[in-house]
């Protein structure tokens, strides 16, 4: 209490001098079992930032601790399940919710209309609708905008938290967790009729397979039925790798060299071989080629801005860092929907391949970016200060602009829509850029419980097997969207409560075998799958206790 009332006197004094940054400068946050400075009006405890310490004196006593980022881990189970539920809902059904239409119109309002029917027949539709549009064209239709963005946005963000130099770690595990999935998808595969035509409740493929007479994903091949949700930790794995460059420039580790040779990587081994294996698919090879890199070469530059080792003092005082975010997020904007890969997009290929690593690796370099600023230097300054959100009720004229129609257009695949017209795909994807700086802000100031870790280790095992369950439950005579993915949501989530209980309650008492302690998240924390999204210091390692009480060696 003494301590306290000091502090305060010191503030009122500073205050009345006229030399005080103001009443909502400071706090004191209990996080992690440390006492930290906490700036700006950042919640210590939510944010998970450590911002600017005011005062000579308390910027030299700063205390350097370890915050959680409990939001991350939040976002990463929705996404999980909401890819979960959309794989469902494209399995094949042909009712109770399923659709594997090219494109579907959002009738669902319509429907109930006593005068749509007429209407319809007037406009010269064959017969009457069957029946109103499954909520699913109108959910998966939404989603779909910034499921996959954010996702990689927020495994960008999870490096951004602990990257401290070297190799970005937990690249072994990528590739363990990877393996682990496609042996299962490979076993649904050879157990089916491996029959590109044989969906569920097709009476012509009965008794072709040995265990199933049907495939979820059998319609793209089997290469695409062994891969299938294990993509992204594919595509994962080679982004770390790739952007490790970038990682070390902007942490401070290296200098404009290591930005340079960033470009080299994107132009030279991402983007040229697959514009060359694509050829006569891509209408103008050598200007798209030509327009990658000029934007990419945008990129860096704005990178360089605010890379320690390289141009951090040529920018000018006017130009705040959140500005810089904004730039970086023009560029993934032009880059990702103006551009022109093709002029339509009906398969996987290597057009399809290199629109979407194209888009996926800016969204995976702006989370780390975004992140990285909220704890720059030892005292682990929030630099990212806000500017637009400071009017941020103009979010509603923004979010109306760019918000996505309910009307399902497949337009080239699930993953990711390439719509027919530049406009579209611009506004498409400034509908996921605008929510990751929505979420980026409101994280800094709005407390977030930490996520459950029976929750988090749920989602990880629901990527993994999914595909599995959706198989299972079809085959056992299961024909609603809904049904089956809350039952392999539900599954796997009283599973891992079981195996948690059971692990508490006699895993040390009875010297049972217990699995390996990285198990739980697959890592260490600068994984981009890891569960754990804590900010380390600038040594590497955490200090006090996570925000649940426990030490993060015993977690």
């Amino acid at each position: 209490i003494c301590c306290r009332l000091i502090v305060v006197a010191r503030q009122m004094s500073e205050l009345g001098a006229g030399t005080g940054p103001g009443p909502m400068a400071s706090k004191r946050a209990h996080h992690g079992g440390e006492l930290s400075d906490v700036g700006g009006g950042v919640d210590g405890a939510s944010g998970g930032q450590v911002a600017e310490a005011q005062g000579p004196t308390q910027a030299a006593s700063a205390r350097r601790v370890s915050v959680r980022l409990d939001y991350l881990d939040w976002l990463r189970l929705l996404m999980v399940m909401a890819v979960v539920y959309a794989h469902t809902a494209v399995s094949g059904l042909r009712g109770g919710g399923g659709f594997n239409a090219q494109w579907l119109v959002d009738d669902r309002t319509l429907y109930f209309d006593s005068s749509y029917p007429a209407a319809m027949l007037r406009a010269g539709a064959d017969g009457q609708p069957d029946g109103p549009s499954p909520y699913a064209i109108r959910w998966v239709s939404i989603i779909r905008q910034w499921c996959l963005p954010l996702l990689f946005w927020v495994s960008g963000a999870a490096v951004g938290c602990s990257y401290r130099g070297g190799v970005p770690r937990g690249l072994a595990k990528l590739v363990g967790f990877s393996l682990i999935g496609m042996s299962f998808n490979a076993v649904l595969w050879f157990l089916s009729p491996r029959i590109n035509e044989c969906l569920v409740d097709m009476p012509e493929c009965a008794g072709k397979g040995v265990l199933f007479d049907f495939s979820i994903c059998g319609r793209a091949g089997m290469a695409f039925a062994i891969v299938f949700q294990m993509w992204y930790t594919i595509l994962l794995f080679a982004l770390t790798l790739a952007n490790w460059p970038m990682f070390a420039a902007v942490y401070g580790a290296a200098g404009g060299a290591m930005l340079a040779a960033q470009w080299v990587i994107n132009v030279g081994l991402l983007y040229a071989p697959l514009l060359f294996l694509a050829g006569s698919k891509i209408p103008s090879p050598m200007r798209l080629l030509a327009e990658l890199a000029g934007l990419d070469a945008l990129f860096v530059a704005v990178l360089a801005l605010n890379a320690p080792r390289v141009g951090q003092g040529w920018r000018p005082s006017w130009m705040p860092v959140r500005l810089l975010h904004y730039l970086l997020a023009g560029v993934v904007i032009i880059q990702f929907g103006a551009l022109r890969f093709a002029d339509e997009m009906k398969h996987i290929g290597p057009a399809y391949l290199l629109y979407g690593l194209t888009g996926f690796n800016r969204f995976f370099g702006l989370g780390f970016v975004m992140t990285h600023d909220r704890q720059v230097g030892p005292t682990k300054i929030d630099t990212a200060q806000p500017l637009l959100s400071r009017a941020w009720p103009v979010m509603l004229l923004l979010v109306t602009a760019v918000a996505p129609s309910t009307n399902w257009d497949v337009a080239g695949m699930l993953t990711y829509p390439f719509f027919a017209d530049c406009v579209d795909r611009c506004l498409y994807v400034a509908g996921a850029v605008a929510l990751m700086f929505i979420l980026d802000r409101v994280s800094r100031g709005v407390q977030c419980m930490p996520l459950p870790n029976v929750l988090g280790q749920t989602s990880l095992l629901l990527y993994l097997i999914h595909p599995v369950l959706i198989t299972v439950l079809l085959w056992s005579g299961r024909r609603s969207v809904m049904h089956v993915w809350l039952l392999s949501v539900s599954t796997v989530a009283i599973f891992m409560a079981l195996f948690e209980l059971s692990r508490s309650s006699f895993g040390r008492k009875s010297g049972a075998p217990k699995l390996p302690k990285d198990f739980d998240n697959l890592s260490v924390m600068s994984s981009p799958l890891s569960t754990r999204n804590r900010i380390l210091s600038d040594s590497g390692e955490t200090s006090g206790e996570d925000s649940t009480g426990s030490s993060s060696e015993a977690r």
